[in-house]
């Protein structure tokens, strides 16, 4: 058996294994609690089935991809800046350190009285908590570039994309790839978490719904379709995506 396909085994193992103590805890613990898995299971099947399931879903996917965006965008472009600025980066701090600081349900209600309930709230909240983990990776993987190959770019006359593309993604690969991953789960949480707490539609806002239903099989179910987003969107654009920034090291 080759060392992948030991890896794949090891993890069926542990998500047997999760599977397996959620089914114990549900035995143990009253269904007006904690459904099973296959209760969750049938409600999910029935979700699928549902066009408002799919509605609601693409609402969601709508809002984490223009956060992401974003996000990331503006997360590289000023962490690369401050990587060689001293000044940006001394400008910047006050800033990083309130967004990485204060409690996420904190900007969720200062947010829901400045924009109100909807996509826009719920974009503003994602981008200003995921943006400084893109650009504390990316500030300080820039400020340990050897000089000298910012000198040979110099040299070379290398345009600001080629610089980019060539010498600083390269350069700091492993921690913007961490950061990437970091911030796409945390993205996915932050999305769910504002919907619940203030939009009137979204994978959220049913979750809540659920819960106020005291549908306590559909509520798990959209649970698992959260977790299983990660998942998707983990193995089809984190992983490529990781793919394409390392390959100089093949």
């Amino acid at each position: 058996m080759s060392t992948q396909a030991k890896h794949r085994l090891i993890r069926l193992c542990g998500l047997l294994s999760l599977i397996l103590v959620w089914q114990l805890l549900a035995m143990q613990i009253s269904d007006m609690i904690l459904a099973s898995p296959w209760q969750t299971l049938v409600k999910l099947l029935e979700l699928l089935q549902e066009a408002s399931f799919w509605q609601t879903l693409s609402v969601t996917l709508i809002r984490l991809a223009a956060a992401l965006s974003i996000g990331i965008s503006i997360g590289f472009a000023l962490g690369l800046w401050a990587g060689r600025r001293a000044y940006v980066k001394h400008f910047l701090e006050p800033f990083r350190w309130v967004l990485m600081s204060v409690p996420p349900v904190i900007v969720v209600l200062l947010a829901m009285l400045w924009f109100g309930m909807g996509t826009q709230m719920v974009i503003f909240i994602a981008v200003l908590l995921l943006t400084p983990s893109i650009y504390i990776n990316t500030q300080k993987g820039v400020e340990q570039i050897d000089d000298s190959w910012l000198e040979l770019a110099h040299v070379y006359r290398f345009t600001p994309w080629q610089k980019i593309s060539r010498l600083y993604i390269p350069a700091i690969s492993a921690p913007l790839c961490a950061a990437i991953v970091i911030v796409c789960c945390n993205g996915v949480r932050i999305v769910v978490l504002a919907e619940v707490l203030g939009a009137s539609n979204g994978l959220g806002f049913e979750l809540a719904n659920a819960r106020s239903n005291f549908d306590i099989s559909e509520l798990y179910a959209w649970v698992i379709t959260s977790l299983l987003l990660v998942a998707v969107l983990e193995l089809l654009l984190l992983n490529p995506v990781q793919k394409h920034i390392l390959r100089w090291r093949l």
